[in-house]
């Protein structure tokens, strides 16, 4: 509903990043009125995040109309530590496949960007107003109203903040941000031309003199720089110094520059993830230091937990969001914990440090079949997986491709009807080595044999892919 200087919707969004995007593209394909509240008209056009793993990977699978990873995201062949000479000390394979995709991508997030923001006004339920800023919220009478800085009021009954580190919805909402800002600046630099050296990696230098990360793929480089004592950011961020650096590594003459710039990083959580009928996400929910390359993961973490409980709120079930802070709060918090380890580690420009560093990397690669390790999946928190299956005889296909974004009940040699009642409407029956099953009811068969389960249950997986329940027969 929209009038001359309040429009309506189910849910507001405010922020149309990576996180802002994805939760309205899932909110949108469940048929959730949406209206997202975004400054920029287009995507920020400049690279930003760097990787992901395959578990963000696969959550943005389950967008219906994005384009496929391909076309936004590079799988990462290696990964690992160097020295100053650019030797390995332990590169680890990147080619294990867990939930089917890549353990590790190198991201264009322009190209994603894009996408998630076709992809949510392709689904008729999110409505986009760009060029606009929210000046403050406020909550009244079950519903909560952001107000606009042309003077126009958007109105729903919830409002997700995915506006940033500065965010102005945790501010008005009055909810703290608490931890650190670390002063030690980096010059990071995005550069395209030229050849990678082999294929796509990601690489830590262990090198007390200036601590480096390098990341490489053919056409494609970043560099992110520790600065020293004294250094001014400005004339490091200079075109002259950029590629002063850059000539330890490729010709510089033959890339073309995209960004160059210095930042420094957080630690800093939100108190709390949800005042009234405000939630926060991404990183309006927190902010990490970028050494273990997941902080734009753990905002897709965020959005894919958090829309399928919105949807069940809209619909009347408000305890649904009960449980969002508590599901992610605790893997935030260890990822950013794992990040200032690593940090901590890659920052050091003690002599004695990194030599003994670099000895112990060395024994370690020596090891049989240590640089082979990633070829192997992961050990994964407690999702579903996604394997192979096989849907009434017919072609290939995997688990995630029939569920969708959706509540899913897995028989185990059973139609989940015959073991229990009070299935939600818009949740997928599936029937697994179960050929007959009755009418609305999927038959699969796992080609991979990793749907473990007692004949006669039911698994019971929530939208985001974890495991709610098993049930049993009575």
């Amino acid at each position: 509903m929209t009038s001359d200087d309040v429009t309506e919707a189910a849910v507001v969004v405010v922020g149309m990043g990576p996180v802002g995007a994805l939760l309205a593209a899932l909110l949108g394909g469940r048929g959730v009125a949406t209206v997202v509240i975004e400054p920029q008209e287009l995507p920020y056009p400049k690279p930003r995040a760097a990787v992901l793993d395959n578990e963000a990977l696969r959550a943005l699978g389950l967008v219906p109309g994005l384009p496929p990873a391909e076309e936004w995201a590079t799988p990462v062949a290696a990964s690992g530590v160097i020295g100053p000479d650019q030797r390995p000390l332990l590169m680890i394979g990147q080619n294990g496949r867990a939930y089917g995709h890549p353990a590790l991508a190198r991201l264009d997030q322009p190209a994603l960007e894009t996408g998630l923001r076709a992809a949510a006004e392709a689904t008729g339920s999110v409505r986009v107003l760009t060029g606009h800023s929210v000046t403050g919220v406020e909550q009244r009478d079950g519903t909560v109203t952001a107000f606009l800085d042309d003077g126009r009021r958007v109105t729903g009954q919830w409002l997700v903040g995915c506006d940033g580190t500065g965010s102005t919805v945790r501010t008005a909402a009055g909810i703290g941000f608490t931890g650190t800002t670390y002063p030690q600046p980096w010059l990071v630099v995005d550069a395209v031309g030229g050849e990678g050296d082999g294929g796509p990696s990601v690489a830590f230098v262990a090198d007390e003199t200036r601590p480096c990360v390098v990341m490489s793929q053919p056409g494609r480089w970043r560099w992110e720089w520790m600065l020293l004592p004294g250094e001014d950011p400005g004339e490091m961020a200079a075109d002259e110094t950029v590629r002063r650096l850059i000539a330890d590594w490729t010709e510089p003459a033959g890339l073309r520059i995209e960004r160059a710039t210095v930042f420094t990083f957080h630690a800093r959580m939100a108190d709390r993830w949800r005042a009234g009928r405000v939630l926060l996400a991404g990183d309006a929910a927190h902010a990490m230091p970028p050494f273990a390359g997941a902080g734009l993961g753990t905002g897709i973490r965020d959005a894919v937990t958090l829309a399928w409980r919105l949807a069940d709120a809209v619909a009347g079930d408000d305890s649904a969001l009960d449980g969002y802070e508590r599901d992610r709060r605790p893997d935030v918090e260890r990822t950013t914990a794992l990040a200032l380890r690593i940090g901590r580690v890659v920052q050091s420009r003690n002599r004695t440090v990194m030599r003994l560093t670099r000895g112990v990397l060395r024994t370690v690669a020596a090891l049989p079949g240590i640089g082979r390790l990633g070829s192997r999946p992961p050990v994964v928190r407690r999702a579903l997986p996604n394997p192979a299956v096989r849907v009434a005889g017919g072609a290939p296909t995997t688990l995630d491709e029939v569920i969708g974004y959706r509540w899913a009940y897995l028989g185990h040699g059973c139609d989940p009807r015959d073991v229990t009642d009070g299935i939600p409407d818009g949740a997928v029956l599936l029937a697994l080595d179960h050929p007959e099953p009755r009418p609305g009811c999927v038959p699969i068969t796992d080609l991979d044999g990793l749907l473990s389960g007692r004949a006669g249950t039911v698994t019971v997986a929530r939208p985001d892919r974890f495991p709610h329940t098993t049930i049993k027969r009575s």
